[in-house]
């Protein structure tokens, strides 16, 4: 049953990102404002930190896995998702042997991981030719209200998570 848990969890909050958009307000959604829900990452970067030990990487193999299915749902392009957000989560591995693993350091880490994700994003989608934005527009429109949202996200699903985590870590992977 335990390992059944974490592929409903991230495929329940992937199903809950492309709805996420439609319980918005009408008046962030209809202007040039782009929220964009990373809640699968969000969760990945919870397991990362609170989950995973230095000798496991289930969060980066989670993220190669859903982000294939991110890719093939909300993307006309295959393996964008599927190379952020791995690549992602490998520097949440690195930074976690640095930093604290508390709620101000997982914000910052957070914060962080949207950025690089988004910049890669960004850097994939604009070499394939898909997008075209100027970085002004891309910053103040598009990764400043993401951040924003994913952050308001992520306290509360810290908040309920992270014991439920550092439990089932020590459980399941003797740590």
């Amino acid at each position: 049953m335990k390992r059944i848990i974490f592929p409903f969890i991230l495929f329940f909050l992937l199903v809950c990102e492309g709805i996420a958009l439609d319980l918005l307000p009408s008046s962030l959604t209809s202007s040039e404002i782009l929220i964009i829900p990373h809640w699968v990452l969000i969760f990945l970067i919870l397991m990362a930190m609170f989950y995973d030990t230095n000798e496991t990487f289930y969060a980066i193999i989670y993220g190669v896995i859903f982000g294939l299915l991110i890719d093939v749902v909300y993307t006309g392009v295959l393996g964008v998702y599927m190379f952020a957000y791995p690549f992602t989560l490998y520097i949440v591995h690195i930074l976690k042997r640095l930093l604290q693993t508390n709620l101000s350091m997982t914000i910052i880490i957070t914060i962080v991981s949207i950025f690089v994700t988004e910049l890669l994003l960004l850097l994939i989608f604009s070499i394939v030719g898909v997008v075209e934005i100027s970085k002004a527009h891309f910053f103040v429109h598009r990764l400043l209200p993401t951040i924003l949202a994913n952050i308001l996200f992520l306290i509360p699903i810290y908040l309920l998570s992270t014991k439920k985590l550092m439990k089932w870590s020590s459980e399941q992977l003797g740590k």
